[in-house]
């Protein structure tokens, strides 16, 4: 409503200057205008982006399946657990690294997975910020990526370490732009070492 208004000032005020060739001022309006609407286009356009992220859930600890192994019982009813936690969020992506486990862990959403190279956060960061901008995603990696992710998101660790029994954190990362990233973390489904059972 405030960008039309402008515009229609504009307008009228180009008319009227055209009317009565003020050519130096004409340019002078023009660039100021310009920068006015520029200023509110960006205001409107910057908005904040919800980043969910969570190591994969249980893993099997055979030795036959410790190269890429599939969830466990319990891993399966985490998966679970963590599209209950997030069913109100209307995540519209979903990052996870190429392995089973992490893809299993996304098995219950409906958004669209992309594979993501935790080495290379770069290319994950681009991504975030061709398609993910206002909205919520979530990413699924590993108790060895998940605090690198949010340091390279911009924000602080929450917590010192993740170790490889963690596996009830979840972690909310709110990117907007001009500000300081802010993290928090909460606790989903059945408790797993370091965690509570209260769903925040």
């Amino acid at each position: 409503m405030h960008i039309k208004r402008v515009q229609l000032f504009y307008n009228w005020t180009l008319f009227y200057l055209n009317c009565t060739k003020t050519n130096s001022m004409l340019k002078l309006i023009q660039s100021i205008v310009l920068v006015f609407l520029l200023h509110i286009g960006l205001i409107a356009t910057a908005q904040k982006t919800t980043v969910w992220i969570v190591r994969h859930a249980e893993k099997d600890t055979a030795f036959v399946n410790r190269q890429d192994p599939d969830l466990t019982a319990t891993g399966q009813q985490r998966a679970l657990d963590l599209a209950t936690y997030l069913q109100n969020e209307e995540v519209v992506k979903i990052y996870s690294t190429d392995t089973k486990r992490t893809k299993q862990t996304a098995k219950h959403f409906k958004a669209s997975i992309e594979i993501y190279n935790p080495k290379n956060l770069t290319g994950l960061l681009d991504g975030l910020n061709q398609h993910a901008n206002g909205k919520s995603v979530l990413i699924i990696g590993h108790s060895n990526t998940v605090l690198e992710t949010i340091e390279a998101l911009g924000g602080k660790r929450p917590v010192m370490q993740l170790t490889d029994d963690d596996y009830d954190y979840i972690f909310k990362v709110e990117i907007e732009a001009g500000k300081l990233a802010v993290v928090s973390f909460y606790h989903f489904g059945q408790v797993h070492r370091g965690g509570t059972a209260a769903m925040h």
